[in-house]
């Protein structure tokens, strides 16, 4: 396994363990329902709009690099 991580502008780090990079984005988008985004939005971003479901798929597509 591999490890993956992505970096929110907040700084913030989620990393997975991952055959391969597809995989990594299927499962930090699994983790990412809307309740984690609230509660990641509440706690670092407070004030800022929560992001759609489409634009947090392709925040992750974008943002998931191996480590």
């Amino acid at each position: 396994m591999k490890t993956y991580s992505m970096t929110c502008r907040c700084g913030d780090v989620m990393k997975v363990e991952a055959e391969s990079r597809n995989e990594a984005v299927a499962k930090l988008k699994a983790r990412m329902t809307l309740d984690e985004v609230k509660r990641h939005m509440d706690e670092k971003h407070p004030g800022e709009p929560l992001s759609s479901q489409e634009q947090i798929a392709m925040e992750i597509e974008k943002g998931v690099v191996e480590v």
